[in-house]
């Protein structure tokens, strides 16, 4: 059971990966708001086709999709119950929007409005079927994007953009604040070591799209944020109690 529902899902990612990748392509097409182009002749210009630059988001997406399959149902170990099926079907949906933002973010620095407002959806249909943890996911919405709020103040909107803030408001709201927190931390450390790494091997200054390691910091707590917050607390627990 558990092979064929692994094979339903690659395929599932696969073909759902294709309208993220199309829209992801166009809306890079159409290019940041300060500067953007006509949508509707870039509408009828714009042509997916399995050469063009966006097309690598359908393999990227299904093996995303397929690591949170394993790492969420623990490789097969753990029961497939109703609960557990819902939390990846959000999850899967989730995992594919961050994919797109993170092209997009990438070729223009810009994070679409329709992918954070698809991932607040899944957080709405997250919330509704959890009513008894509904503080998690409202603390989770207004927690980290209201720290990022604060920073973007402070610095003038130099240091963090109105993208990665409604980013971690509609992420938040779905996985809940612990997890948004950590997400929070793994972007941070993602985007320090490998921006500087870029940096440091160019030789030169780059623009940091803070998007893709935002959304690389999801998956991974999608994966095993909860073992990693467990592991924090014993360790925690054994530091106060030795």
């Amino acid at each position: 059971m558990y092979i064929s529902l692994t094979i339903i899902i690659v395929i599932a990612a696969l073909i759902l990966a294709l309208p993220v990748s199309a829209y992801s392509g166009y809306r890079t097409a159409l290019g940041p708001e300060e500067e953007e182009r006509d949508a509707k002749e870039v509408l009828k210009k714009y042509r997916w086709h399995i050469r063009s630059k966006e097309a690598w988001l359908l393999p990227v997406c299904a093996l995303l999709v397929l690591t949170v399959w394993f790492f969420d149902t623990e490789f097969g170990k753990a029961q497939i119950d109703s609960g557990l099926l819902l939390e990846f079907m959000l999850y899967f949906l989730c995992t594919l929007f961050l994919a797109g933002l993170s092209y997009v973010d990438l070729m223009i620095f810009e994070i679409p409005p329709l992918y954070d407002i698809l991932i607040a959806t899944l957080g709405f249909i997250r919330l509704i079927t959890d009513l008894s943890h509904w503080y998690d996911y409202l603390i989770g919405a207004v927690l980290v994007s209201g720290i990022f709020f604060l920073i973007a103040l402070f610095s003038g909107g130099r240091a963090m953009g109105g993208g990665d803030i409604k980013l971690m408001a509609a992420l938040g709201f779905l996985i809940g604040w612990k997890e948004i927190l950590l997400v929070m931390g793994i972007g941070a450390i993602l985007g320090s070591v490998i921006h500087g790494l870029i940096m440091l091997l160019t030789k030169k200054e780059h623009l940091l799209a803070f998007g893709p390691y935002l959304s690389a910091g999801g998956v991974i707590v999608m994966c095993v944020g909860e073992k990693i917050i467990e592991a924090y607390m014993a360790y925690v627990q054994s530091a106060l109690h030795p």
